[in-house]
């Protein structure tokens, strides 16, 4: 017999501790049968009983394990659940006797079994709780606990028969079983929450464990992931195959309103459109006392008569509060809560004289930060008046739309139609002292009944972490589309709302991105769920599964951030007064902190922000100095307020638009609102989740099969051809599954410090899952980037590289790629140009470079280009301000690489050819791996005062660098003196004033060229985290221009 004591000591572990959830009260039968002859694929059958409490019988289910395969022989035995089958319903076990012999399983002596033939039995179980799994087949040799597990197995099954005849429910499965196969045999698509945007927006290679060639890492659980994404990707592709989707238009408002009371119509920010300009008459003191008289709506008298016939209802809900119509004040709420909206009391919808506008949101939801800056409202507050007004404002600020959406309060569960619907989170709770934020969410009457399972979070993050001058708030909804007729049960669309202010002041920048980090960690919304394994007790509630912010299908975080501008007050105010207007915001965003944090990784990771073509949102001064744009003196201008987003590939979200609102002028911050349309699959609930387990039911539990994972690749050898600068090739390879179980692979590093491809080939997908008998194809490309090209024109220009493809419990497979890189002049040094001996096609090894001492004075390429332009393009109009042809461009760099004549089909005077080379000097400038003015130089450069100092300090400047800004800036000098031209004047050139560093102010012409070529000619290194004054910059550039 194969069945030993040490294989039913591994199963016993296994159920003393079932998936780490905690001990069991169920006992593991004390034989377990051996399957299968072969130790290899040997699996072990065991029968667990578990006494049930209510009905006094036992309860049985078979598990059957398989021994995981072992990668060494020094790998510990480990066995796995293959198969769960409980003992109810039509559960049968049977056994035949494939071979013409007798079974005796009469007790015999251990020495009359040894002399007896061995005798293989077919053991069948047929499942009696899921018609869908088909009855399992297994060989065995072990006769006597054969006649155990009958035994056992007739036993179970004739207790869970009584138990029905004495009247208790048929079970469809045992609850104590879920521990062992929950985790396995549920996938995470089925769960109602969804998974962390943090992790599913990642790519999926990068989610995978460190492995290498020889080196596989964690295959287990990398399969896991792998066949998650595979399962979410193919339910995605089923949900959006329809066409069909569901759509919601939001509008987002973020306003910080530095302890003002609504003093003007805020229709513009609102609605979107302009409503009654000018000042609102202003609101008399009021207290929570004599809100009913302040707030009280003009339908509010329709509803009154049926409010009095509910309040007696409303109060006599335990843990809510009466409401009524005119009532505006809050009951006290927990910072984690939830609620579900009440179906309509019977009002119509929309009135007759109203029409409902497509363009109208479905929702609106606005955020404000610093309404009450009292120190009492610091330190301990429980009024809402004016979190009150500032509602009744926005409500106001609807108009005659405001019909179209309806109100209730957050803790109300039964009330009256009146206006609009309005949610409000707990916010001046004592405890978390967040009286200065609040969040509000309306929606159309006619979608009330789709939004549910309101939840609510808030942290603080102000003083000593804890109070209520920064921190956040935060709404969670379910949004489930309306129901039709072949969508009976529509998917809901999980939407996250955070409003959060963040530490002030210039220098608090890391603080900023450590609070940003400390409140994703502590805005938690309670699930409800109760963790699993959690026991019941008397005086504690049971503890619930707690929600991340990004647990959710799409999260918008609006922010009063706080986060400023890297440069010098002065730089800011003089872009921002530039005459090229909108033309200078690119130039202040490049130092933007967010962006940078960002970019760094340091905070909001992950996030996407719509484009800013709007002005800085802050700080604008009421009554003190300002400066004529209005912005206070005393601050720097910054977009501290902001609207950000993080969404899943669920839902496809659109931003429309992106901007601040000026004429609202009551704060020092002016409001800022975003457009979003938000497309959900229309899917049915049932039709999802059969969807789903179909797909994990394809490809659950294959790396315990005894199978190994075979695939054959459609060519092992890619040959790219040519690879040139920033000009895409792609091949594909098709990967066929030719085995019997599904196969996980991905690409590899020949070892771990090493990077898995070289850097001028991308792979998509890296990672991915073939079934059997199917196919996906990798598409791989080569691109040479800039850093890349950097690096290859010091190379040998024959490409030859290995990529590993490996096969997860598999084998590797070698793709070997090739190709022939040409160099370019594009993503070079001045000084590699300037050694250069000929054309940079012509360099066969970089041996080839010329001595430093016998370098050419300039860039044979830079000249070219001047040259061309002095002698054919002087008078083009647009020349810098109008991009070239993409194709024209790419003829002008073969030329300049090849050392070709220009040739082009049109004619040399077209303005097309002249705005090409603008274009490819541009560039070339652009793509050097050092600027033209070293870096360690950009400081000396601002400190400049005349035109004298900035040309004494190109005695610093290395010569090659001397002899191209000499060029350059004699060329730019010279087109904008051209007299002839009047329009190209006005065109190139641009009036305003400028403040240098010795006080005095002039009048001065800045063409527009210089803003472009000063960030080109000096630009910044970015790993250097004080940037130079950009506009001082500027200053050096016009001391050659004059």
């Amino acid at each position: 017999m194969k069945a030993r004591s040490c294989s039913l000591t591994t199963v016993g572990g296994v159920q003393s501790s079932p998936g780490g959830m905690g001990s069991t009260d169920s006992s593991v039968y004390t034989n377990g049968l051996g399957l299968g002859d072969d130790t290899a694929h040997r699996k072990v059958l065991v029968v667990v009983t578990h006494p049930d409490s209510r009905s006094g019988f036992d309860q049985g289910c078979i598990f059957i394990f398989k021994l995981k395969q072992q990668r060494s022989p020094v790998d510990p035995l480990v066995l796995t659940v293959e198969h769960v089958f409980p003992i109810l319903g039509q559960f049968s076990i049977s056994m035949a006797q494939p071979r013409q012999t007798t079974l005796d399983l009469a007790p015999q002596s251990s020495g009359s079994a040894l002399n007896q033939p061995r005798k293989e039995f077919t053991l069948t179980v047929t499942p009696g709780h899921d018609p869908a799994v088909k009855p399992l087949s297994l060989t065995t040799y072990d006769t006597e606990k054969l006649r155990l597990v009958l035994a056992e197995c007739k036993r179970l099954k004739e207790a869970s028969v009584t138990a029905v005849q004495q009247g208790y429910d048929a079970p469809t499965t045992y609850p104590w079983i879920a521990p062992y196969v929950l985790a396995r045999r549920r996938p995470h698509l089925m769960s109602s929450v969804p998974p962390d945007l943090r992790m599913i927006n990642k790519p999926l290679y990068t989610q995978l464990s460190p492995a290498s060639a020889g080196s596989p890492g964690d295959e287990v659980s990398d399969i896991d992931t792998i066949r998650e994404d595979w399962i979410n990707t193919r339910a995605q592709q089923e949900a959006t195959s329809a066409g069909e989707t569901a759509t919601l238009r939001l509008r987002l408002g973020t306003f910080n309103v530095n302890g003002k009371m609504p003093s003007q119509d805020l229709s513009a920010w609102v609605r979107g459109r302009p409503g009654l300009s000018g000042m609102i008459p202003p609101l008399k003191n009021i207290s929570p006392l004599s809100l009913g008289e302040v707030v009280r709506n003009p339908l509010e008298k329709e509803a009154a008569a049926n409010h009095q016939d509910n309040a007696s209802l409303h109060s006599g809900l335990s843990g809510t509060t009466a409401i009524g119509a005119s009532t505006s004040s809050l009951a006290p709420l927990s910072s984690a809560s939830a609620t579900t909206f009440p179906p309509s009391t019977g009002f119509s919808d929309v009135p007759l004289d109203v029409t409902e506008d497509p363009t109208d949101p479905d929702m609106l939801v606005l955020a404000f930060q610093e309404l009450d800056l009292s120190t009492e409202a610091l330190l301990y507050s429980t009024k809402t008046f004016r979190e009150d007004a500032w509602c009744t404002a926005a409500f106001a600020a609807l108009g005659e739309k405001a019909v179209l959406y309806e109100k209730e309060y957050f803790s109300c569960i039964l009330g009256v139609r009146t206006l609009f619907m309005l949610i409000v989170p707990q916010l001046q709770l004592a405890s978390k002292q967040l009286v200065g934020m609040l969040l509000i969410i309306l929606v159309k009457k006619r979608l009330r009944a789709s939004f549910t399972a309101v939840k609510s979070a808030s942290a603080g993050a102000g003083i000593m972490g804890v109070m209520g001058n920064k921190g956040a708030t935060a709404l969670r909804l379910a949004f489930t589309p309306m129901i039709s007729s072949h969508v009976p049960h529509p998917r809901p669309t999980i939407l996250t709302f955070v409003n959060s202010h963040l530490a002030a002041f210039d220098e608090m920048y890391e603080k900023r991105n450590t609070d940003f980090h400390d409140l994703s960690r502590r805005l938690i919304f309670d699930s409800g769920i109760p963790v699993s394994g959690s026991l019941e007790a008397s005086s504690y509630p049971l503890p619930t599964v707690p929600l991340s912010v990004y647990e959710t299908d799409a999260l918008f975080w609006m922010v009063h951030l706080n986060y400023r501008i890297e440069l010098s007050d002065a730089d800011v105010r003089t872009l921002l007064s530039s005459e090229l207007g909108d033309d200078e915001l690119p130039v202040l965003l490049e130092y933007d902190q967010l962006r940078l944090a960002i970019r760094t990784k340091k905070a909001f990771e992950g996030f996407a922000e719509h484009p800013i073509t709007h002005a800085p949102s802050y700080r604008f001064g009421s009554g003190g100095v300002t400066d004529h744009k209005g912005y206070d003196l005393k601050r720097r201008p910054a977009w501290t307020d902001r609207i950000l987003r993080m969404c899943s590939a669920a839902v496809a979200v659109e931003q429309l638009g992106y901007s601040t609102h000026a004429e609202i002028t009551m704060s020092d911050h002016r409001p800022v609102s975003a457009d979003f349309v938000v497309n959900v699959p229309l899917a049915d609930t049932a039709v999802h989740e059969s969807s789903v387990h179909q797909l994990w039911r394809s490809v659950a539990h294959f790396e315990d099969s005894d199978d190994t994972p075979q695939i054959q690749l459609s060519s092992t050898t890619v040959d790219f051809g040519m690879v040139s600068y920033r000009r895409r090739t792609s091949r594909t390879i098709d990967i066929c599954n030719v085995g019997k179980i599904p196969c996980a692979f991905r690409f590899v590093a020949a070892r771990l410090e090493v990077e898995t491809h070289p850097s001028w080939v991308h792979i998509e997908p890296m990672t991915g899952l073939v079934l059997p008998g199917e196919q996906t194809s990798i598409r791989l490309t080569s691109y040479a980037d800039k850093a890349a090209a950097t690096r290859m024109n010091l190379e040998a220009v024959r490409l030859e590289d290995t990529l590993i493809l490996h096969t997860a419990l598999g084998k590797d497979h070698f793709i070997l790629i090739t190709g022939e890189y040409e160099r370019t002049c594009y993503a070079a040094t001045l000084l590699f140009l300037s050694q250069l001996p000929g054309p940079i096609r012509a360099l066969k090894s970089p041996d080839e470079l010329l001595p430093v001492n016998s370098a050419l004075t300039a860039p044979r390429e830079i000249m070219r280009l001047v040259n061309w332009l002095m002698s054919n393009a002087i008078s083009t109009d647009g020349l810098f301000m109008t991009p070239g042809e993409d194709e024209l461009v790419y003829n002008i760099l073969e030329c300049l690489d090849t050392g070709a004549d220009f040739a082009f089909e049109l004619a040399q005077d077209d303005p097309r050819v002249a705005r090409a080379f603008a274009e490819s000097l541009v560039q070339l400038l652009a793509s050097l791996s050092e600027p033209v003015v070293p870096v360690t130089l950009h400081s000396k450069c601002i400190q400049m005062t005349s035109r004298d100092e900035a040309f004494e300090l190109l005695g610093a400047f290395p010569s090659v660098s001397v002899n191209v800004w000499i060029s350059v800036t004699a060329f730019l000098h010279f087109i904008g003196q051209q007299s002839s031209s009047p329009l190209r004047r006005e065109q190139l050139g641009a009036y305003f004033h400028i403040k240098h560093c010795h006080g005095i102010t002039t009048n001065r012409r800045e063409p527009h060229a210089v803003a472009k070529f000063s960030s080109i000619l000096l630009r910044d290194d970015p790993s250097v985290a004080a940037p130079v004054s950009a506009v001082g910059k500027r200053n050096f550039l016009r001391y050659f221009l004059a």
